[in-house]
């Protein structure tokens, strides 16, 4: 029996100590086993508590994480707050109010200024094509270019039908009529008659601003006049924004709207208009 008492105790005491351990994440129990009544089998059975496993480590995580979203917090209030607003220069104002008018003035001109071409104005020249015209068609950009190339036995330099005098072309009758050793009327300009054989900064080849063979012309300069005009109509566009500008120009304290977004917002509403316009 005192054997008996002595075990009990040991198991209260190894169980007393063994809870204890729930504290660092480790459960553990004991169980005993009487074999034969001479020898006791001890069995200790440790399992680790995942939940609580490495607590300390979790513990960290979380703070960092914590602290990372403060430093995103921190940082979002940063770009957040206003910046205190720093008058624009007066060279800075200077230059608004120069590109504003020039963006007026030229755009004005370009808008109101004759497109026809006088016939005083322009020579007729006799010409053997050498080839048959041809055709030719690039891209800058995203805009297409279409030209009318004619080579002479006459002169060095080619000749081109291009622009808006490419469009006021028949150009069907001009593909079935005007072939290779054809002799054909040009008009150019009178002031580039000495220059028809010299290559230019601006170009290496004559334009051409009317065709006729036997008495017949390929191009309506007429319409050409027409199609010009409409398409001065663009000039517009770039004297609203001028207008838009020039204001900012001769404000010294803080506008309520941005020079930028006011300038975006006109042109995207502009360019409504005018694609409305061209399509009517």
């Amino acid at each position: 029996m005192p054997t008996t008492d002595k075990q009990i105790t040991t198991e209260e005491e190894g169980r007393t100590h063994n809870s204890g351990l729930a504290k660092v994440a480790v459960q553990c129990s004991a169980d005993t086993f009487v074999v034969n009544q001479t020898f006791v089998l001890r069995i200790n059975i440790c399992v680790k508590n995942a939940t609580f496993a490495n607590s300390q480590n979790v513990t960290s995580n979380f703070m960092s994480r914590q602290e990372r979203r403060q430093s995103q917090r921190n940082r979002q209030k940063t770009l957040t707050k206003k910046k205190p607003y720093e008058p624009e220069s007066k060279g800075a104002r200077i230059f608004v109010i120069v590109i504003s008018l020039t963006f007026v003035f030229v755009s004005l001109y370009l808008a109101f200024r004759d497109n026809s071409i006088p016939d005083n104005e322009l020579s007729t020249i006799s010409v053997t094509l050498k080839e048959t015209p041809k055709y030719d068609e690039y891209k800058i950009k995203s805009t297409t270019y279409r030209d009318i190339i004619l080579t002479t036995k006459e002169q060095k330099r080619e000749f081109k039908i291009t622009g808006m005098t490419y469009k006021a072309t028949d150009h069907n009758a001009f593909k079935a009529n005007v072939l290779v050793g054809d002799k054909v009327k040009l008009k150019v300009k009178k002031t580039e008659l000495e220059n028809l054989n010299e290559n230019t900064f601006w170009n290496n080849y004559n334009d051409v601003y009317g065709l006729s063979k036997d008495g017949i012309s390929y191009v309506n300069i007429e319409l050409r006049t027409e199609l010009t005009d409409k398409d001065s109509k663009w000039s517009y566009f770039f004297v609203i924004i001028g207008l838009v500008m020039l204001p900012y120009g001769f404000i010294k304290s803080r506008p309520l709207i941005s020079m930028d977004k006011v300038i975006t917002a006109t042109a995207v509403v502009g360019l409504i208009i005018m694609f409305i316009v061209s399509r009517l």
